[in-house]
């Protein structure tokens, strides 16, 4: 019988390292170690063992198996010499800015899927989650909602396209994501970056088909922004307001608006606005025009989460979308992350906002009227 072959010792990084140490002293080595020809193959990758221990943290790089190395090692460096020197500051770094940083150093790569995860393993990087917030809502009032709204639109004899939902939400829009890549030793994955809390909210508004998507209202603390100086406030692409007026809104932009784009629908200049029942927000009777077709309907409290519309999902992929935008001018820029964010305005926030709100689909809008309302 053949003598069994006993299972082939795996060497990590740090054993590797000490026998050829061990080797360069003088010393000979022990009688358990590998062939000769499997020592001389981890000579000759010496100096790419050392120079990845370098990059990661002790604990990660020595205890691996192998070494992994980018094809374009110059390139790959560049990019996590960057996002060490950002760390360093505390500056947290999501997949998507690395991304795109990355596309600027080299603007010819076509950064393949799976690239981003192949950096983590090689440099020992993963995510971490810096913030949370937790909502609840009344599962008992929406459940009961969505039968009585769609008996009161037969009733009333209102069609799809003169549905239409509202709501509000905050924008921090200077703020950095709320997750962070950091390695293993990284001093700073534990520590708070002080974000810029700038902060607008905006109104957005929306029929039941997506063909009617209203232009949001931004309203914000200042009554002038320095940013609009010499600015016609009437060619920005987003309304602006330095107060909550939601009667005045809902007059003088959405019922103008509402008629026109049912106008050119050819339908009857009637329809119903569902908005949540914000303590803030008038009496129904009080919003509506005063031949009584274009009116409010308010949802039940604590539902917004269940059942609103744009609560489903058209406000978070419009700020999904967003989030992208300010990426891609940041990355462009010469300037620090922290600098770029000090030059970045309340103006240039707009025109982002609005290239992503128009970003979002006719498809999304009906999907999440339907998870919200049903059919």
């Amino acid at each position: 019988k053949k003598k069994r072959m006993g299972k082939r010792k795996a060497y990590n990084v740090h054993e590797k390292l000490e026998l050829i140490d061990r080797i360069h002293a003088g010393n000979p080595r022990p009688k358990s170690a590998m062939p000769e020809s499997t020592l001389r193959g981890w000579l000759k990758e010496e100096y790419n063992l050392r120079a990845f221990v370098m990059t990661v943290s002790e604990t990660e790089g020595l205890s691996r198996k192998r070494a992994h190395t980018a094809s374009d090692a110059p390139f790959d460096t560049a990019v996590y010499n960057w996002f060490v020197q950002e760390r360093a500051v505390g500056t947290p770094i999501s997949g998507p800015i690395v991304k795109a940083q990355a596309e600027k150093f080299c603007k010819e790569l076509s950064v393949k899927q799976g690239w981003l995860d192949c950096f983590k393993r090689r440099y020992g990087t993963s995510q971490v989650k810096i913030s949370g917030e937790i909502r609840s809502a009344n599962s008992e009032a929406a459940n009961t909602f969505s039968d009585e709204f769609k008996a009161y639109l037969e009733e009333e004899g209102f069609t799809e396209e003169q549905v239409y939902n509202a709501d509000e939400s905050g924008l921090y829009f200077k703020m950095l994501p709320d997750t962070t890549l950091a390695a293993k030793n990284d001093e700073k994955k534990s520590e708070e970056f002080k974000q810029d809390k700038n902060r607008v909210t905006f109104l957005f508004a929306c029929n039941k088909t997506g063909n009617h998507k209203l232009t949001p209202l931004c309203i914000g603390k200042s009554r002038q922004p320095r940013c609009f100086h010499h600015t016609n406030m009437k060619s920005l692409p987003i309304e602006y307001k330095n107060r909550d007026i939601f009667k005045d809104w809902f007059f003088k932009s959405f019922v103008p608006s509402v008629r026109c784009h049912l106008c050119s629908k050819r339908l009857p200049e009637k329809a119903v606005l569902l908005p949540d029942n914000c303590p803030a927000h008038p009496p129904a009777e009080s919003l509506k025009t005063s031949d009584g077709n274009i009116k409010v309907f308010y949802l039940p409290k604590n539902t917004t989460s269940k059942i609103q519309p744009l609560d489903q999902e058209i406000i978070a992929n419009f700020k999904k979308a967003y989030r992208k935008e300010p990426v891609k001018e940041l990355v462009a820029s010469d300037n620090s992350i922290t600098d770029h964010l000090k030059m970045y305005s309340l103006k240039d926030m707009m025109y982002l906002a609005d290239k992503s709100w128009k970003s979002i689909t006719r498809s999304c809008i009906k999907n999440c009227w339907m998870k919200g309302l049903g059919d």
